[in-house]
């Protein structure tokens, strides 16, 4: 391995620990913000989604750099890397080339990357459902208040009792 692929491999390494930590953020960010929807405040939930934009920014950043570094260094290897994709498989395959101490390196944040992002799309999906779940509730209490300022006919076109009704009037004592 030549000096210069030396110096590409310890790049992509320290910008893949670089992607490991913004994702750490993010994972961080995505625990808060699941108690920052329990608590209500809206405050608190601009900030979060603040942090977590920043933190989308960033890997977004990082991830362009990675991309970058892994083309020139399939390039100085000779490789296809139309034939590879610029993925997590271009790293599979980085690692067949790379000594062995850049292979122990690049295989650590590989395997870190992939449980962070399995972690995180779990996340989501959990802070996902919590925010569906509110919402099906906060529909169907405006619902309901509409059903009780605006009670609709009690009875069907057919003479019959209509069901699930949950009319009701809103008494005002003052004149």
């Amino acid at each position: 391995m030549n000096n210069e692929l030396h110096s590409l491999y310890d790049s992509l390494i320290s910008v893949l620990r670089e992607e490991i930590e913004v994702y750490r953020k993010l994972r961080e960010s995505l625990l808060n913000e699941r108690k920052t929807m329990a608590g209500s405040s809206v405050e608190e939930l601009h900030e979060s989604n603040s942090r977590k934009e920043t933190c989308i920014l960033k890997a977004k950043m990082v991830k362009e750099v990675r991309t970058k570094l892994v083309e020139r260094i399939i390039n100085v290897l000779n490789l296809d890397g139309k034939s590879l994709g610029l993925d997590d498989k271009t790293l599979s395959t980085l690692l067949l080339h790379g000594d062995d101490g850049r292979k122990k390196d690049l295989e650590e944040c590989r395997s870190e990357l992939k449980f962070l992002l399995m972690d995180i799309h779990g996340l989501n999906e959990r802070n996902k459902t919590l925010l569906d779940s509110s919402l099906f509730y906060v529909r169907k209490s405006i619902d309901f208040l509409g059903q009780l300022i605006y009670p609709g006919a009690t009875y069907m076109s057919t003479g019959s009792l209509k069901a699930n009704n949950l009319n009701g009037k809103i008494v005002s004592r003052e004149g």
